[in-house]
């Protein structure tokens, strides 16, 4: 009968031990609103204290809500969590001690995967990813960069970087790149002001730039575009077919000419996009080539997508942009290099690369006769 005394003690004990243990968490959690400049929230999750709310309102009604009264987390935890991994790129376990809130890792594991998938509902998407619908939307991605660098017609600039991932279970080799490296190979299409117009997530490291530009919706759009007589381009680097609808560089172009001021032209403003994935990847650095995300191939996919959602809401608020450093930007450009000359390259027919020359021919000599007018 003592011995069973005592055992309920310690059971008591052990109980009364858990709930002090909960309301400790509990108040760590509530902690986190200590943050009282804006800089901090920036510094440490990306978005300021009044995107961070208005990001847990539009959540709210896509992340599950807890329904035992005193357990589990809030949605506002949550997308902390979230946001502290996508910034920083830690793994579960790192994160759980960046933001202090003692949370285990499965439990920071769940958070990332709900809070993800909301920012991955197409009315979210859609609302923050937007390629243009109409003649004026296209028109005013149109103007603004021929204000800034010069060049007609264009609507946005296209290029693909790698996301790594943990070697995948199924279907490898759409996903290998290098001896012990995986990725997914993330196209991105950006306008004049760095934001991000369209992403395609969905392709292995094992794919080339080309193959997935000439297999996406956005080519068919533009080259019905094009055939029905509108102006409407975009700005890809060498890695591209030229078409009548993407402008590449032209290579070996003589100092002083015609081609070279083209080409002059062509770099600068296509140097947006290469901004715009130094800026992605500088914001949540969960994307650097270096940073092996330990997921899923799909999860990593919409992981990407979040990242995209979330760099659009910062640039649309004006949140200060947080570089990658040069280091990491050579590791990056050395990385996909190689990856590339592994990579088959997939070229248009012969009718719309010579389609595709006549149509920059003529835009060399336009801007040629531009300049010395």
């Amino acid at each position: 009968m003592a011995r069973m005394f005592l055992l309920k003690l310690l059971l008591e004990e052990a109980h009364a031990l858990d709930k002090l243990e909960m309301r400790r968490q509990a108040n760590q959690i509530r902690s986190l609103s200590l943050l009282t400049r804006d800089d901090d929230y920036v510094n440490v999750y990306r978005l300021s204290k009044e995107l961070i709310d208005q990001l847990e309102q539009e959540l709210l009604p896509l992340v599950k809500i807890t329904k035992r009264r005193g357990k589990g987390l809030s949605t506002h935890v949550k997308v902390l969590c979230t946001l502290s991994f996508l910034a920083n790129g830690s793994y579960q376990k790192i994160i759980k001690e960046n933001i202090r809130t003692f949370i285990s890792q499965p439990s920071a594991s769940r958070c990332i995967h709900e809070v993800v998938e909301a920012l991955n509902d197409p009315e979210i998407v859609k609302k923050y990813i937007r390629f243009p619908q109409n003649l004026q939307e296209r028109q005013i991605l149109k103007e603004r960069f021929y204000r800034k660098f010069g060049i007609p017609g264009v609507i946005g600039c296209i290029d693909g970087t790698l996301v790594a991932l943990k070697k995948p279970a199924d279907n490898e080799e759409r996903f290998y790149c290098r001896k012990g490296y995986h990725a997914r190979n993330v196209q991105l299409i950006t306008d004049a002001d760095l934001n991000i117009l369209n992403v395609d997530p969905t392709y292995g490291g094992a794919t080339h730039d080309s193959f997935i530009f000439n297999h996406c919706i956005i080519k068919d759009h533009l080259e019905a575009l094009t055939n029905a007589g509108e102006e409407v381009v975009l700005l890809g680097d060498s890695g591209y077919g030229q078409r009548a609808y993407l402008m590449t560089p032209i290579s070996a172009a003589e100092d002083n000419s015609p081609d070279a001021f083209y080409n002059d032209l062509h770099s600068t403003a296509r140097n947006s996009v290469e901004r715009t994935i130094g800026l992605l990847k500088g914001r949540f650095r969960c994307l650097l080539v270096h940073r092996v995300l330990d997921y899923h191939p799909d999860v990593v996919a919409k992981i990407v997508i979040a990242c995209c959602v979330l760099h659009n809401m910062c640039n649309r608020a004006g949140m200060p942009a947080l570089q990658i450093s040069e280091e990491e930007r050579l590791e990056e450009a050395q990385i996909i290099a190689e990856v590339q000359r592994r990579q088959t390259r997939d070229l248009p027919s012969n009718t719309d690369l010579a389609m595709g020359q006549i149509r920059r021919q003529n835009l060399v000599n336009r801007l040629w006769r531009s300049y010395h007018n």
